[in-house]
This record gives C-alpha cells, sequence and structure tokens, in this order.
C-alpha cells in the first residue's frame, strides 16, 4: 500500500498570531502546512521575521537543515543583502504583493531560489 507523501512544512519564528495565520493562508495555497514556534519535526523551510541586522544569525542558525526565508518589516536593502550574505534563500518585505512571497516559497522549496531570492530581495524588481 502507497503512502501519500506528505506536504512540506514551513516553520514561522518572530512573528505574531496575525501574521503566522496569514502567512499560513498563503502558503496553504501553495501546498504548504505551517507551524508556529520551535514545536514538531524538522520543518521543509522556516520564515523568520527579522528587524534587526544583529538577530540575522540567530534567525538563520535556528533550523540550519532547512532554507530560511527571512521577512522584514519594510524593505531596507542593507538588511535584505546583510540576509542574502549570511545564507537566507531569500528575504519578503510586508507590504509586497503575496503573489511575491507564493513564487518565493515555490522557488526555494523546488530549489530554484536564485532568481526569485533576487527579486524578493530587491522589492521583486530584477535588474
Amino acid at each position: 500500500m502507497r503512502t501519500k507523501p506528505q506536504p512540506p512544512c514551513a516553520r514561522v519564528q518572530g512573528a505574531d498570531a496575525h501574521l503566522t495565520a496569514l502567512l499560513a493562508d498563503v502558503l496553504r495555497d501553495e501546498g504548504v502546512q505551517v507551524a508556529a514556534g520551535a514545536a514538531g519535526a524538522a520543518p521543509d523551510l522556516t520564515l523568520a521575521l527579522v528587524s534587526r541586522p544583529e538577530a540575522l544569525p540567530r534567525a538563520l542558525a535556528h533550523t540550519p537543515q532547512a532554507p530560511v526565508i527571512v521577512l522584514l518589516p519594510f524593505a531596507e536593502e542593507r538588511l535584505q543583502r546583510r540576509a542574502l550574505e549570511l545564507g537566507a534563500r531569500g528575504c519578503f518585505a510586508l507590504g509586497q504583493p503575496l503573489e511575491a512571497l507564493r513564487a518565493l516559497v515555490r522557488g526555494v522549496l523546488h530549489g530554484d531560489f536564485a532568481g526569485e531570492a533576487a527579486a524578493a530581495a530587491h522589492g521583486g524588481e530584477t535588474a
């Protein structure tokens, strides 16, 4: 008997209940289950809300086995660039169109994140 494959799981760190619920709704459309905090099995993806540069290393090291998308309260290029330098697979500034987050998540989960990360890190624009 074949078992049904488990959908990808994402963990959300640093977000309040309202933001976590919004992210869960958006990612559910992509077939991704969302768990808040550090509970449960190892995630396939981590979304970490980071508002200060000094919080980046901790957010990225929390789940080293899973790619991390850094959520930023606003599009701040220096913080975005630093997150990518430290190993984030992409950045998403809150307030951007949610389709950009969906595309970034799809790219990261399917291993084709470079173009999506660059686009998300620069407000959805590519050079």
